[in-house]
């Protein structure tokens, strides 16, 4: 297929829902892996670091045939290529949640920790950085910056392609619990930014990976069991500061300090980075 030529809608819908539908179904195939070996008497560590390759491994599996089958296309049209990370996304990675977490630690709290074995430790590591951060980054990168992306461009051209997935990445993080309608749009403003950032980033990287290692950094520091920062303790947590603010702004309201005021402005900082950098390199190319 021309790359340029408009896919019909029934194709870019049909394919944006496969990638959602291979990232629910890997998700589930590689926990219960991970859960299958854990019940043989291995440590949950180590159910933890399988669940982690197999979910990323199964996922690039199936993106790769819906690619092919229903968008005509290749992983690498879809920017899933080989991996390389853009020096300055990779020093972004580690400034933006430093930049939340030492925002949100200057308001008022007390920290709360919780006293853990080695095991419950091994654990929370394992889960935060290989699970929640490293799987999780690359799967939703690769399916949302990745083939859904692509298919929304191949039909509506890349405004759309930025704006309506990124909208859906945040709206899909309310499945996580229940949420009031403050909250549920403080999280759909989040989630809406920073996948737009993602979206910003893969365009002007050319890959998926610079948005994915951002993405895994941030679900480490901010979404893990290492660092909670909410308006009460995790007993799961290793590290607990207790936010004191009533405000929602401050605390993020039920779904956390992702959603937090805070770190939206950290995502808008490096959303006007990428934009940036992408009228740069439009300029460099029209030159």
């Amino acid at each position: 297929m021309n790359k340029t030529e408009k896919i019909p809608v029934w194709r870019a819908v049909v394919g944006a829902l496969s990638a959602i539908a291979a990232l629910v179904v890997t998700q589930l195939l590689a926990m219960l892996a991970g859960s299958g070996i854990i019940a043989l008497g291995l440590p949950k560590a180590a159910g933890n670091i399988l669940s982690a390759i197999l979910y990323p491994l199964l996922a690039l599996i199936m993106l790769k045939i819906i690619c092919g089958k229903l968008l005509g296309v290749t992983p690498a049209d879809c920017r899933i290529t080989r991996y390389k990370i853009k020096p300055i996304w990779a020093i972004a990675a580690f400034i933006m949640p430093a930049i939340a977490v030492v925002g949100l630690l200057m308001t008022a709290g007390h920290w709360d920790n919780k006293e853990m074995d080695s095991v419950q430790i091994a654990d929370c590591i394992t889960t935060s950085v290989f699970v929640v951060g490293l799987a999780v980054g690359t799967v939703e990168e690769a399916v949302f910056r990745g083939v859904i992306m692509k298919a929304l461009e191949m039909r509506w051209g890349k405004v759309v392609a930025v704006i309506v997935p990124s909208a859906v990445f945040g709206a899909v993080h309310a499945i996580n619990g229940r949420l009031s309608l403050v909250s549920f749009i403080q999280l759909l403003v989040a989630g809406s930014i920073v996948g737009v950032l993602f979206s910003l980033v893969t365009y002007e990287s050319g890959s998926i990976w610079s948005a994915a290692f951002m993405h895994s950094i941030w679900n480490m520091c901010m979404a893990s069991g290492i660092l909670n920062i909410y308006t009460e303790p995790v007993d799961t947590c290793m590290f607990n500061y207790v936010l004191e603010s009533k405000s929602t702004l401050i605390t993020g309201g039920e779904f956390g300090a992702e959603a937090s005021v805070i770190s939206i402005g950290a995502y808008l900082i490096f959303t006007v980075i990428a934009v940036i950098l992408l009228r740069k390199k439009s300029g460099e190319e029209s030159a």
